[in-house]
């Protein structure tokens, strides 16, 4: 398939479909739209949303473009060997089926963070909202940044308006599309049109391998065959070094602290159980989810081999990057292996099919900018605008500056993007996860396990526990950058976690603290027998 110019340019038949996918999810939002009448619809949609849809919305919103784009430039690096963090998900289940979701669906919570105050106090809530808030847009930014660098890789512009001004345009054009949809369907636009991003990521990952598959003659027997050739970075499943990002030990402790702590924390996911009837019904989703992760992590892992076996069989037709992939600085190498996939999109897939995957990287973007945004609208108006006004909860003029919340966290997300794009230069996908967002997710997920099980504890222990952890989270996660010495990826929730649960539980030691009666009927065992509180 010859090429003229550096980059294969969208053909009219792959602007149709793009185009026809952005219609689609803009009428889908002026739809819901025109049904909402009160917060509660924006923020859960009336509690009556289906578990399937609901799960599909789940597992999209956690893990988009990280994962579309990260894992097949993660299989170059350690191969098949990648996919064992997969192998927490039964435990992940447990956790989640019997303890967090019997718990909090009993709470008829809006904001999780509703909990901290009934628990500890209000600063305890304001803390874990302001942590949740910066995790979110530090998330949502990570998760555009890297939609934007693979549409770079694929879409030409050549605008020479100022410096960098292709990439500005593209986290423009992702960030402010899906945050309109957004601020007109609330929670159940964003639900809905996950459930579409996931079906078009999906069909463009298999018509990936599918189109391989073809061009090479091959089968998945061929393509494993080629990865266990391959030079990756050595795995092995234990190693007692922490700058280790390849243990397998490491990698499966970093996923299940990971899940956890965002099944039992963070916003967007307990929101999805918050829009569903009852408990049975938030079992399911969780259950779907959980089934849709390991389903496209094989699928992604497939698309991973099956272009390494691309790039040895069809040496004739190199990639920019393929000469890179090896390189022994590991930034460049870094750097080309996440770019395989996009540009491999650009330079060998014919039209129409290659305007599906460009759709699926705007889908992978924002099945995650929904919902961030409408989470970020629900804390602000929740925790914090609703405390302090004295309109009545729910109503139409609340409906209204929620929405306006909504446009402004857009806003707010697209300016950390491009701030963050000139900074991360050079840095892995997996890697930027860490630096960007997850050295807020281990004390934020630490809290509500104190809240829940630690008696002792109380907000006199908990505040500096919860800074003491979070400077634990953002030294480890810069720890090449200031003590030039490092520190796994996927230790970086677990270390933060446990430091924040040790310190919580030494200052109530020392200071002999203990939680009221009221208190304790909020911890786990009370409220499950007890589900009127």
């Amino acid at each position: 398939m010859p090429f003229s110019s550096p980059f294969a340019a969208l053909e009219p038949g792959d602007h149709a479909v793009i185009g026809l996918y952005l219609a689609a999810m803009l009428w889908m939002g002026f739809r819901i739209a025109r049904r909402q009448r009160s917060t509660d619809d924006f923020f859960v949609g009336g509690r009556n949303l289906p578990a399937w849809a609901v799960g599909i919305s789940i597992f999209a919103s956690l893990l988009s473009t990280i994962t579309y784009l990260g894992m097949p430039g993660e299989m170059f690096r350690t191969g098949v060997a990648f996919l064992t963090r997969q192998l927490p998900i039964p435990l992940v289940l447990i956790v989640v089926w019997f303890l967090w979701i019997p718990f909090f669906m009993r709470l008829n919570l809006t904001s999780a963070y509703e909990y901290l105050e009934r628990r500890f106090n209000y600063a305890a809530r304001a803390l874990g909202a302001v942590f949740c808030l910066l995790l979110l847009f530090g998330w949502i930014s990570v998760v555009v940044l890297t939609a934007s660098r693979g549409m770079l890789s694929i879409v030409e512009l050549n605008l020479n308006w100022w410096p960098d001004a292709d990439v500005h345009v593209i986290i423009l054009s992702v960030g402010m599309f899906s945050v309109l949809y957004t601020t007109l369907g609330g929670i159940r636009a964003v639900i809905w049109t996950d459930v579409v991003q996931f079906l078009v990521l999906m069909v463009g990952a298999l018509f990936t391998m599918a189109f391989v598959a073809w061009d090479t003659g091959s089968g998945l027997t061929d393509w494993i065959a080629t990865s266990q050739n391959y030079k990756h970075e050595a795995v092995e499943w234990f190693r007692a070094d922490v700058g280790d990002r390849s243990n397998v030990a490491f990698i499966a402790l970093g996923m299940f602290f990971w899940f956890v702590c965002t099944h039992g924390s963070n916003q967007v996911a307990l929101q999805r159980y918050f829009s569903v009837r009852d408990e049975w019904e938030a079992r399911k989703s969780y259950l779907v989810s959980a089934v849709a992760s390991i389903f496209i992590g094989v699928t992604l892992a497939g698309v991973g081999v099956s272009l390494m076996h691309y790039l040895q069989h069809k040496p004739g037709e190199p990639l920019p990057s393929s000469g890179k992939i090896d390189s022994a600085d590991t930034k460049e190498r870094n750097n080309a292996q996440d770019s395989i996939f996009p540009e491999f999109i650009s330079r060998k897939l014919p039209w129409g099919l290659r305007g599906m995957l460009v759709a699926a990287l705007f889908a992978a973007a924002m099945s995650t900018i929904d919902s961030g945004a409408n989470s970020a609208s629900t804390i602000v108006t929740v925790d914090f605008l609703r405390r302090f006004s004295d309109e009545p909860p729910g109503g139409p003029g609340e409906l209204k500056r929620a929405r306006v919340i909504t446009a402004t966290s857009g806003i707010i997300v697209v300016a950390y993007t491009i701030a963050l794009y000139h900074v991360s230069k050079g840095t892995d996908i997996i890697t930027l996860c860490q630096k960007g967002f997850n050295c807020f997710l281990g004390p934020l997920g630490a809290m509500f396990v104190l809240g829940m099980f630690s008696r002792k504890v109380t907000a006199t222990s908990l505040i500096p526990a919860l800074l003491l952890g979070e400077a634990v989270g953002v030294c480890t996660s810069y720890s090449q950058e200031l003590f030039d010495v490092p520190f796994s990826t996927h230790l970086v929730v677990p270390a933060a976690w446990l430091t924040t649960i040790a310190a919580a539980h030494l200052l109530a030691f020392v200071l002999g603290t203990e939680a009221t009666a009221e208190q304790q009927r909020l911890m786990w065992g009370p409220v499950v027998r007890d589900s009127s509180v």
